[in-house]
């Protein structure tokens, strides 16, 4: 069986490219499963997934590291059930040190599964991050090299978002910074670009991986510097609209954390009304752009928010309230609050950990 994980920093586009992957294996009688990872319970992914009828699981409360038994429980699962011959594990976009702690104990424990660790890169964060511009903290920019270090494919995604001019100095910054790496420049919407990703995968030959060499200090403070909020809401109006004021909803927390100039690892939300769904993202190098292609249909709209901010967890989460309580007396709808968590992730503490 074939297990394709997935990592790269938050925001770089990989559940995308995981969906519409999938669907293309699949529309060749390829059983297809999906993990999804996260530090929280309340993931978005996981809805954008299984509204595309694809078999999902997903490991929670924590990295893949941290949660090995329950990774490999769900690749059973995913077997079993399903009879899966290709799974994309998608790991919480803060996580590294998947050779030591994932893919060698796989090795170890499961040598009828075959691995391919691909890190996916923002075509609009990448250069910035190279060249040493201040995105995030020093402890955040760390995580982010290391997780292209130990890379088997490094897919450089969102490529349609650059000039042609930006896109050749793209090319020619990685090639000098990663000449050793097998590279891919990849638009995730582009079927070409997804069936060059899937032959590149069929065709990478597994090698003996060194263990990153790591500074969990460092890696633990860089993700102690990420707030994360799960928040979700029912939005009740008096009119058909509910969709369309959530929408406007999503738009004004985002203008809020960056009038804050609040480094964002990542803003996903997904969006129901019972009709119709759309998962909204923005990130710190691209921005969603917001469909207006929607029938008015519903006075209530359920909304799912999944926040990587760097900030404090409890100021993320008052910033939030705040607007939606401004937005209930400006607008005149309901808000129900139905889950909540905001937290900094702990330290991280591998169940398996094999070095080189």
């Amino acid at each position: 069986m074939k297990l394709y994980l997935i990592g790269g920093f938050l925001g770089s586009g990989k559940t995308t490219a995981i969906l519409n992957a999938a669907i293309e294996l699949i529309g060749k009688g390829i059983q297809v499963g999906v993990i999804t990872n996260d530090q929280g319970v309340e993931l978005v992914d996981t809805r954008f997934i299984k509204h595309a009828n694809i078999p999902v699981m997903e490991v929670t409360d924590g990295c893949f590291c941290c949660n090995y038994d329950k990774l490999d429980d769900q690749i059973a699962a995913l077997k079993e059930s399903d009879h899966v011959e290709v799974i994309f594990a998608e790991s919480v976009g803060s996580c590294t040190d998947m050779i030591a702690t994932v893919v060698k104990p796989l090795e170890k424990f499961n040598k009828d599964i075959e691995t391919v660790i691909t890190v996916f890169v923002d075509a609009n964060v990448l250069p910035t991050m190279l060249q040493g511009a201040p995105l995030f903290t020093d402890n955040v920019s760390y995580i982010y090299k290391k997780q292209i270090e130990e890379a088997d494919l490094l897919v450089v995604n969102k490529i349609d978002s650059l000039s042609e001019v930006e896109f050749e100095k793209m090319k020619l910054l990685v090639g000098k910074k990663y000449p050793d790496k097998t590279t891919l420049f990849q638009n995730s919407l582009d079927e070409s670009s997804i069936n060059d990703w899937m032959a590149a995968l069929v065709d990478f030959k597994t090698k003996t991986r060194d263990s990153l060499v790591i500074d969990y200090d460092v890696y633990a403070a860089g993700e102690a510097e990420l707030a994360w909020l799960d928040l979700e809401i029912e939005l009740f109006t008096g009119t058909n609209d509910a969709f369309g004021e959530g929408k406007a909803l999503i738009t004004e927390f985002h203008e809020a954390i960056d009038r804050e100039k609040l480094a964002i690892g990542h803003l996903k939300f997904f969006i129901d009304d019972g009709t119709q769904q759309e998962k909204i993202s923005f990130t710190a190098g691209t921005q969603s752009s917001l469909s207006g292609n929607r029938k008015t249909s519903s006075g209530k709209v359920d909304i799912l928010i999944n926040a990587r901010v760097q900030s404090d967890p409890n100021h993320l989460e008052s910033l939030l309230l705040n607007l939606i309580q401004e937005a209930e007396k400006k607008n005149g709808y309901k808000v129900v609050q139905k889950k909540l968590s905001s937290f900094k992730p702990g330290y991280p503490r591998p169940i398996h950990r094999i070095p080189d």
